[in-house]
């Protein structure tokens, strides 16, 4: 069940689908050699960012919720459907937001407290590669500094507060987003996908010394 949440200035719909990467994807989309060709294909730069993950007793997680401070800004996820590998988000920016969340989720915590009392549970750094297709959707290759590397195309809407959606806007994009990757299944390839905080915690747990 979905929490209820304070009214925020803006959200984003942030409705994803990832795909497996190997050593050559980079280039096999920049190539844009497929058929058919990826329409419109624009390479938006190469960029780095620090994720740090909070919660506190799995509060936030348990509710299908990710708290993090990315580059120094603080940005939550709460998700609407799907899952680890298929998923919709309605997203958030800003530390006033942010804290309205935490303390609408009753996290046991100080909102005035340093990183508004949660623990700090995931950080790792990213490179990425972005690129645009059609003008609409955002494909990116992210190659993470323990090792992982996880593609995802991407499309976003901006929800103002007086527009509602039942999930019906959120089918739509992901439906949008599937019939895409299949006509260019040459650069969305299939197989076992696992995200950047799978992945991170198997690699947490690995490395863990005692």
């Amino acid at each position: 069940m979905r929490p209820i949440l304070p009214i925020f200035k803006r959200t984003i719909l942030e409705v994803e689908r990832k795909f497996v990467c190997n050593p050559h994807t980079t280039s096999i989309i920049h190539s844009n050699s497929g058929f058919p060709r990826l329409p419109n294909l624009t390479f938006k730069g190469r960029h780095t960012f620090e994720d740090i993950y909070y919660d506190l007793n799995e509060v936030c997680f348990s509710q299908g919720i990710w708290i993090r401070k990315r580059n120094g800004t603080w940005q939550a996820k709460i998700r609407r459907g799907g899952d680890f590998t298929n998923s919709q988000f309605d997203e958030i920016d800003g530390a006033e937001d942010v804290a309205a969340l935490v303390q609408k989720l009753h996290v046991n915590t100080s909102i005035k407290a340093e990183n508004f009392g949660l623990e700090e549970f995931a950080r790792f750094v990213t490179r990425r590669d972005a690129w645009k297709v059609a003008d609409v959707y955002e494909v990116v290759v992210d190659d993470t500094d323990f090792g992982h590397s996880v593609g995802e195309v991407e499309l976003q809407q901006v929800l103002e507060p007086e527009k509602t959606d039942d999930g019906t806007i959120a089918v739509q994009m992901d439906a949008r987003i599937k019939d895409f990757m299949l006509k260019h299944s040459w650069a969305f390839p299939s197989g076992k996908v696992v995200g950047k905080l799978s992945a991170y915690f198997e690699w947490a747990r690995a490395n863990k010394t005692s």
